[in-house]
């Protein structure tokens, strides 16, 4: 659907109309905006069937609005101009399709829900909105909709409100090169990256699902010369990859800079809140296991160095990785809490002297199931997604081994999270070079070729390597030094 001359007229005016507040005639009408006076009466008395306006004859008489600006939308208004306010012509009454298959057609189905979204705008602005556009009110009239044929790699303009945007893709041969031009000249200069990752062809078929995807984002859009006034846009793409079709669609969000700004901070605090929970929680988890002598006094920030260690070590080494600092950071303070689930094993059975029998040990090898568990009620949130995911790999695969010989789901090679691998070989350094009911401890240069030996099980040739050079730093040596005196 493609707006005629006549609803563009019939806008204006009612327009005006609300803005005067009075009887006005025809010819100020024309004058004012500029509209032939052989139209006013003729697109008038389709607004006055509507209910729209009313009018007066006489010397002077006019037009005025029939009710108050709030009351009336731009859907009433388009609809009483338009023949049809269908997008495309399967969503018409006579339901035409090229294939005859609108109930099963998937691309008649995006259509109309779009026609919905596009149909639901219009409702909800109001030429109240239109004619005094205040700090929360509406501001601007912008809608565009493309659809793309990801296999011929082609597009078109379906609709917009802007006859420019269709100009412009007629002129323009690539999708590609239509959106870098959209969004150099209208999006807000720190929203221009994200927008264009967002609508690039070259991202439309990333991560579907089932060969589909429907999502939006937020932006801001340029109204003017002024560089710094803008109006909130939401960018839509639905794909079906299936049927080699994407809808894209550009429109006004009905949202004051102001309050998606309150928004953001009370989403900000929600989630700073959140994550103190979280490290709360882990810290309370790593008290519990202190309290109960599950581990060693200063264990929680042995195992947190080691950990951090190593992680510096592969991340230097082994730049294809893509381990980032901030992952670094998290899995080193959440190693304390791998053993949370030994708080169900019976205490008699974790302080035994000598060696378990073989259904002490199967208790034992519970304990990374129900940690993993207990990770699961953690909070969750945004800031804690990955957070989780860390802390539910730590506990459940920390004595998984790299030839599949560990437990509890016998992981082999890189199936074994990298968290959960680095944890686990600093653990088996650190349960060596302490005691224990049912051994001695031994010194860290026996520790690391005991480990190097694969007594302690097999890892990777890697992560090995990223362990022994760990190991020959000052700082690992010095906390070493400092962890056996403290123990003397």
């Amino acid at each position: 659907m493609q707006l005629k001359n006549s609803t563009d007229y019939a806008i204006r005016i009612v327009c005006y109309l609300a803005a005067q507040e009075r009887m006005v005639s025809t010819s100020e009408l024309s004058r004012k905006l500029n509209v032939s006076a052989n139209y006013v009466p003729k697109i008038a008395k389709k607004l006055k069937n509507a209910k729209i306006v009313t009018a007066c004859e006489g010397t002077n008489g006019g037009y005025m609005l029939a009710k108050q600006p709030e009351n009336i939308s731009l859907m009433d208004i388009i609809s009483c101009v338009e023949e049809t306010m269908a997008i495309n012509r399967c969503l018409e009454e006579d339901r035409f399709c090229s294939r005859n298959l609108e109930d099963t057609c998937k691309i008649h189905k995006i259509l109309l829900s779009l026609q919905n979204t596009y149909n639901n705008k219009l409702e909800s602005v109001k030429v109240s909105d239109v004619i005094r556009p205040g700090e929360d009110e509406y501001f601007g009239r912008f809608y565009v909709v493309l659809k793309l044929n990801l296999k011929e790699k082609s597009y078109e303009c379906v609709y917009s409100h802007i006859r420019e945007v269709y100009e412009k893709v007629r002129k323009t041969e690539s999708y590609e090169e239509f959106i870098s031009q959209y969004v150099e000249r209208y999006v807000y200069a720190s929203d221009k990256k994200m927008v264009h990752d967002f609508l690039s062809s070259e991202g439309l078929e990333e991560r579907l699902v089932d060969g589909c995807e429907e999502k939006d984002l937020p932006y801001r859009r340029i109204t003017g010369k002024d560089k710094n006034a803008y109006v909130w846009m939401e960018a839509k793409k639905y794909i079906d990859a299936n049927e080699n079709t994407a809808i894209i669609t550009l429109h006004n969000e009905k949202i004051v800079q102001n309050t998606v700004i309150k928004m953001e901070r009370e989403l900000i605090k929600k989630e700073q809140d959140m994550a103190k929970q979280y490290w709360d929680m882990v810290s309370l988890l790593t008290t519990v296991l202190n309290h109960n002598h599950l581990v060693e006094v200063g264990y929680q920030d042995d195992i947190s160095f080691y950990t951090k260690q190593v992680y510096l070590q592969l991340q230097k080494k082994y730049p294809e990785y893509g381990i980032t600092d901030e992952e670094i950071a998290s899995v080193a303070h959440l190693a304390p809490i791998h053993d949370i689930g030994k708080i169900k094993v019976p205490i008699e059975i974790l302080n035994k002297n000598g060696k378990l029998t073989d259904e002490e040990m199967n208790v034992v090898k519970q304990h990374p199931l129900v940690g993993a568990a207990m990770t699961q009620r953690f909070p969750e949130g945004i800031t804690t997604e990955k957070l989780n995911q860390y802390s539910y790999e730590i506990c459940r695969h920390h004595h998984e081994r790299y030839d599949g010989s560990g437990y509890p789901d016998g992981l082999k090679g890189n199936a074994i999270p990298m968290c959960a691998q680095v944890v686990g070989i600093v653990d088996a350094y650190d349960a060596l070079i302490n005691d224990r009911p049912y051994k001695r401890k031994y010194e860290p240069e026996e520790a690391i070729q005991m480990i190097s030996n694969g007594e302690c099980g097999a890892f990777s040739n890697q992560l090995m390597q990223c362990f022994q050079e760990a190991a020959k730093q000052p700082e690992w040596l010095k906390v070493t030094k400092s962890q056996a005196r403290q123990k003397i």
